[in-house]
């Protein structure tokens, strides 16, 4: 079985943040980017377990620079993202399952630890078909896209709380308690290494119990920025600006919406990777 686990920072047992005036600040980086190598570790080390054979890992915060390669557990592979690639340059329908270890919540959680959406320093909120959405249901949104079904998430408790909202069948591990978007009490990182170990066994065994997030025919992608400025670009791009500091596009496409948010114009992200209507998850 052939998985893929897509990783952020913010989540992992132990990371201390601060604010720098607007967005997220890690200040203890080095040990941030040891639990997050030693959490996704103790997935490989789970999945192997539960019978996969190629494990792909996506370091998915800012610039790719998260995880050191020399401690990746094998037989994992790492992939790291440079310039606006972005959304699906690794997944695709030759993955049994997809994982996210180490996210947090959305923006404007009041408990969700170093919660935003994507960027803390000019995302406000976003939407899909007027539904509130974080980087966790965009995720699996992307690998439901291509028919695979997201098994596992790991964070804080409000990133749980959000990925069942999103996929109730999917089986989570909490991390650390917060009370604010700063404030925290980490679990013990040997006990976290130790429940994702069993939990990414126990959900690869149970693989065939959890569905595939179904992907609206229809789509309607809206972005409230923290600042007007951004929206120029978006404008730009043909997006349709609703107020001061909002643009919306739509599409029936999830991949090729989505593409549009890094700067990808209409049709060309899809055409770029050979994305065609074949390699297409469910739709409603």
């Amino acid at each position: 079985m052939k998985i893929m686990i897509m990783t952020d920072l913010e989540g992992p047992a132990g990371i201390n943040g601060r604010s720098d005036g607007i967005g997220n600040k890690t200040v203890n980086t080095p040990i941030a980017c040891q639990v997050l190598m030693d959490e996704v570790n103790a997935c490989v080390r789970g999945l192997i377990k539960g019978g996969a054979d190629e494990i792909v890992v996506w370091d998915g915060h800012g610039g790719s620079n998260s995880m050191d390669i020399t401690k990746l557990q094998q037989p994992a592979q790492l992939g790291t993202i440079g310039g606006d690639l972005a959304p699906c340059i690794f997944i695709d329908a030759s993955f049994d399952a997809a994982i996210e270890i180490g996210f947090h919540a959305m923006e404007g959680v009041s408990d969700g630890y170093m919660n935003h959406s994507y960027d803390s320093h000019h995302v406000c909120n976003m939407w899909i078909n007027g539904e509130k959405i974080g980087e966790i249901g965009i995720n699996a949104y992307e690998a439901a896209y291509f028919g695979v079904p997201m098994i596992l998430v790991t964070g804080d408790q409000a990133a749980c709380r959000e990925a069942k909202a999103f996929l109730p069948d999917v089986m989570t591990v909490c991390t650390k308690h917060s009370m604010s978007r700063y404030t925290t009490i980490n679990r013990n990182p040997l006990d976290v290494q130790k429940e994702i170990e069993e939990t990414a066994e126990k959900a690869l065994k149970n693989l065939k119990k959890f569905k595939i997030k179904k992907i609206p025919s229809k789509l309607e992608y809206k972005i409230e920025f923290m600042c007007p400025n951004c929206v120029i670009a978006y404008e730009k791009r043909g997006w349709e600006r609703i107020d001061h500091q909002t643009v919306v596009t739509r599409g029936t496409d999830f991949v090729d919406v989505y593409s549009q948010y890094v700067g990808w114009a209409a049709g060309v992200h899809n055409k770029r990777f050979g994305i065609t209507p074949k390699w297409k998850g469910l739709s409603m």
